[in-house]
């Protein structure tokens, strides 16, 4: 055999091999969850993560109530009452925050750590992580210098107000997002 010259004959693909290929669907979709509104289900049931560029409803899973801003104050309510409930996730440098759709306000916290929506712009008082549970639902945590503090219920002078609260203990509130 001369190397400057080839014999066409002997270079042919002779592969016999047997090439199987499995049908799979384009993409597998969970069933809906069964997400009740109406404050009648204490167990959590969405698992919708919060995504930046969405817009969510944020849920109390223990009262069924949802998280809302009315009469300028961040409160806990009935579904289907007064106030705005609408809450377009956004992200500044990986952290979410949550501004309500209505107030063009961001959600996050006082100088006595309790909720609020006042701030114009998404800084550190305004800062959320959400941690999902395994047993179901989310915590929401807030920045506290370099510490992580969940958001729960602070009762003051009898009242209870939403508040960021340091980590342990039973007042704290898992969440779930329902995407609008």
């Amino acid at each position: 055999m001369v190397f400057n010259q080839v014999d066409p004959l002997s270079i042919l693909d002779r592969d016999e091999s047997t090439i199987y290929t499995v049908a799979t669907p384009p993409e597998t979709v969970p069933s809906a969850p069964a997400t009740s509104w109406d404050g009648h289900n204490p167990e959590p049931s969405s698992f919708l993560v919060p995504w930046p560029g969405s817009t969510f409803i944020i849920r109390s899973v223990s009262s069924g109530h949802v998280l809302t801003l009315l009469d300028g104050q961040i409160v806990l309510t009935q579904p289907g009452g007064r106030g705005s409930i609408h809450w377009a996730c956004v992200e500044t440098k990986g952290w979410l925050g949550f501004l309500n759709v209505v107030s063009g306000k961001f959600l996050g916290y006082d100088a006595n750590w309790k909720l609020c929506c006042s701030a114009e712009r998404h800084s550190w008082w305004e800062f959320f992580c959400i941690r999902m549970r395994p047993e179901g639902g989310c915590v929401l945590l807030m920045t506290h210098y370099e510490r992580l503090w969940q958001v729960g219920i602070k009762v003051e002078q009898g009242v209870e107000k939403l508040a960021k609260m340091e980590y342990g203990g039973s007042d704290r509130i898992v969440w779930e997002f329902a995407k609008i």
